[in-house]
């Protein structure tokens, strides 16, 4: 594959991968897993500023802005609970990385 073709489809894939893959935290166990994400978004990470507290009265409106983006991407939207999705979202990232290290290593190479 000739080097400029290989960077383009790896600036491709990894802004594809930017835009529908997320990283959650989970608000009761504290893991973090991937998912993809039901429409595209430039926020990767997702935590829950609550917890698995309820909402208090007078939260502070960014925190409360926070946790209803967590709520709708994480617990409301996501695509990772069944199908192909949770597999779909490791392949985009391991694609995304070997197609760096491939372009890298042409660019190097020469």
């Amino acid at each position: 594959m000739k080097r400029k073709t290989l960077n383009i489809l790896t600036i491709a894939i990894v802004i594809i991968t930017w835009l529908f893959v997320g990283i959650k935290k989970d608000d009761e166990f504290e893991e973090h897993d991937l998912f993809f994400k039901y429409k595209p978004s430039l926020q990767v990470y997702f935590k829950s500023p609550l917890g698995m507290q309820d909402m208090p009265s007078g939260y502070p409106a960014e925190l409360f802005v926070e946790e209803a983006v967590y709520d709708e991407f994480v617990n409301e939207k996501h695509y990772s609970d069944s199908g192909v999705f949770p597999y779909l979202a490791g392949i985009l990232v391991l694609l995304s990385l070997g197609l760096l290290t491939a372009s890298f290593y042409k660019y190097y190479k020469r």
